[in-house]
């Protein structure tokens, strides 16, 4: 099904301008004017820079994806899943670097109260725009927020904090709190979900609901075949074992639709966004499963990402 066209969010040009050239003299200063990266950057391709952060007093490590050669468009804060780490997202980080988006990928300590990781990711967008990071100051309208399985729940409930977010992505979102639906109703900045095929693990497809509950929802994607352990890059044996095998075809289709909304969400700056009434569901191709991208199953009796 044909998306409908949709508006835009009001993020100011001039505002924008500024924060490019602030990155400009950032990444010249740190080299001392010449052409190659800033000594704390690495090239998308490579390993990412790790920092630890402090956020509501709790010291967490997050790994840091800066793009090579030109200012970056705007940061992306990937919140991993129910169980999952940062290592879940290293190819969504590489993707995003690689298309002109810093990618910040935190490890959320809290297991239970996935509510409080919402809040301490509202704590790391308050740093970014105040310059943390090493980091030049980041205004709101440059940032989009995207969250995985319960991670999706983490971030929605920032992003309904957050005014003046470039956006909110969910990929594959999961809520079994029953205040993810209260928090998307909340948003004021702009919404892309996308889903896979319903199963226990993403509680039958409840990422639909939080979707609908958006006022400003752009669009909501099915990716047809997509298992919930699809949604991470690189996953697990000990995923797949519980939420369905995962394909590489899959992955990269989903790494590919994370990476263009998020591009879409930060450069929509020429008319405001008008809220929709119901979501777009696009259904895509069915390719056969098959475990992909796996990494060394975790010694751990937990389910993932719920």
């Amino acid at each position: 099904m044909k998306a409908p066209e949709t508006g835009r969010s009001s993020i100011r040009g001039p505002e924008r301008l500024v924060t490019l050239a602030r990155w400009a003299v950032a990444l010249l200063l740190a080299v001392g004017g010449g052409g190659a990266l800033p000594a704390n950057a690495t090239p998308a391709t490579t390993s990412p820079r790790t920092t630890t952060l402090t956020l509501d007093d709790t010291r967490t490590d997050a790994d840091v994806y800066v793009p090579a050669g030109d200012p970056p468009i705007g940061v992306a804060i990937v919140a991993h899943g129910w169980t999952r780490s940062k290592a879940q997202h290293r190819d969504l980080g590489i993707a995003l670097a690689d298309a002109g988006v810093v990618a910040i990928v935190p490890d959320l300590p809290n297991v239970l109260d996935l509510r409080g990781n919402g809040t301490l990711v509202v704590e790391l967008v308050g740093q970014l725009e105040a310059g943390g990071l090493g980091m030049p100051p980041t205004p709101r309208s440059s940032i989009v927020l995207i969250g995985t399985s319960a991670g999706g729940l983490a971030t929605v409930h920032a992003a309904s904090k957050l005014p003046g977010l470039a956006g909110w992505i969910g990929l594959d979102p999961v809520d079994r709190t029953g205040t993810g639906i209260y928090a998307a109703s909340e948003l004021e900045a702009p919404a892309i979900v996308f889903v896979g095929d319903a199963s226990a693990c993403n509680l039958f497809g409840s990422g639909r609901t939080i979707a609908r509950a958006a006022p400003h929802l752009v669009r909501m994607e099915k990716i047809a075949g997509a298992s919930h352990c699809d949604f991470e890059s690189p996953t697990s044996k000990f995923c797949t074992r519980l939420c369905g095998s995962a394909t590489r075809e899959k992955q990269d289709e989903i790494l590919r639709d994370a990476v263009s909304a998020s591009v879409d969400l930060l450069r929509r700056t020429d008319r405001p966004y008008r809220p929709r009434r119901g979501p777009t569901d696009t259904v895509r191709s069915t390719l056969p499963p098959g475990d992909a991208g796996l990494e060394p199953e975790p010694d751990s009796a937990s389910a993932p990402e719920q």
